[in-house]
């Protein structure tokens, strides 16, 4: 007679579980390794791709080069610089060589190359700043007085060679005890700015103060810091007025660290204007609308170009006399460029950032080149 005894139908259904369980967590385990397997051999293939990537990099900054040194051929055209024009994306300034090249989507073997080409007279050289600029940027972006004193001899302090601090400002090893966050501690530069992000370094510097109030890092809205008395934000200890003249603008959309020691006032925005010695928000905005022409929009065909100087004397509001000081501060010529190109092979894309000072039509200087 046997006597043991049968597996209850509960103790079935738990095995069939435990099963399940391990057929599923074994199924788990081969899609995970599948997927990593996809991913090291798309890495791998990516990997293999870098150089050719480089190398549709350093071709599109050949095409810049070319397309900005071309463009100095056209008669009239070549002697200003303006939105309008083909290298900024507009559709004038073009001759019988320049119509047959495009800036998008240029064929090159496997690869395809787009270029985007902005000229850095359109913002003001910060190494050519001086304490009344830097005051009135501070005053015009609704800064707190007492916080901008600070920012301004901080600026200047990290500029100049001395190690010896202003009144207001840091110097030295300020920052090796205090450094702005979230950076470790660090020296000042003692020389001139390289990148204009290197404000974020300076005292009082805040990312809602170099990228705009209100935005955040990706230049969209956010809420940044907290408020003080009266519903006024406070960010990094200062308090900003929102209803500053510069809007949401941040520092990094007024100054670059390379260009010349004259604005374009047919690239530059109304915000960069507006800090021109002898301009105001009302002669700037005159200014970018006269360029604009009727639809008022920069980079179109209805454009109409300063194409000297002098020109702004036919604006409303504009006294003869003071065209001759604005000469001292503007232009209507740009001769340094940045280049982004963006690279593509099949799915897999690079971007690189390329700096061009133009001396004239055969002399278009590369100064850097590095991916982003």
């Amino acid at each position: 007679m046997n006597t043991r005894s049968q597996p209850s139908a509960s103790q079935q259904g738990i095995a069939l579980v435990m099963v399940m369980v391990v057929v599923l967590a074994f199924g788990i385990l081969a899609a995970s390794f599948a997927f990593s397997m996809k991913v090291e051999a798309r890495l791998a293939a990516n990997a293999t791709r870098d150089p050719d990537m480089e190398w549709l990099g350093r071709s599109g900054i050949e095409l810049a080069r070319f397309v900005l040194a071309e463009k100095m051929r056209i008669p009239m055209e070549g002697q200003y610089d303006s939105l309008a024009q083909m290298w900024a994306g507009g559709p004038l300034g073009t001759n019988e060589v320049l119509m047959a090249i495009s800036l998008t989507d240029v064929r090159l073997g496997d690869g395809l190359i787009s270029l985007q080409i902005r000229d850095l007279e359109r913002k003001i050289n910060i190494n050519l700043a001086d304490e009344v600029l830097l005051q009135r940027t501070m005053l015009m972006m609704g800064m707190d007085p007492i916080a901008s004193e600070v920012i301004v001899d901080s600026v200047l302090d990290w500029m100049d060679p001395d190690l010896d601090p202003r009144l207001n400002g840091f110097d030295g090893e300020s920052y090796l005890s205090e450094p702005n966050p979230p950076f470790p501690p660090y020296m000042t530069k003692n020389g001139p700015i390289d990148h204009i992000s290197e404000l974020l370094l300076i005292r009082g510097i805040d990312p809602s103060l170099y990228y705009g109030m209100g935005t955040g890092l990706g230049g969209g809205p956010s809420v940044v810091g907290s408020y003080g008395q009266g519903g006024v934000p406070v960010y990094g200890g200062a308090s900003m007025n929102p209803v500053g003249t510069l809007g949401t603008v941040g520092l990094k959309d007024l100054f670059t660290p390379i260009g010349g020691a004259r604005v374009n006032i047919n690239t530059a925005s109304e915000a960069v204007l507006s800090l021109i010695p002898g301009l105001d928000e009302v002669l700037a905005r005159e200014i970018v609308q006269a360029r604009r022409g009727f639809d008022g929009m920069d980079g179109t065909i209805d454009d109409i170009p300063f194409m000297q100087i002098q020109d702004l004397a036919l604006l409303t509001g504009m006294m003869p006399d003071m065209v001759s000081i604005l000469n001292r501060y503007l232009t209507v010529r740009s001769s340094a460029f940045e280049v982004e190109i963006h690279a593509r092979i099949g799915d897999y894309s690079k971007r690189y950032l390329s700096t061009l000072i133009r001396l004239g039509s055969r002399d278009v200087l590369v100064v850097n080149f590095y991916p982003l």
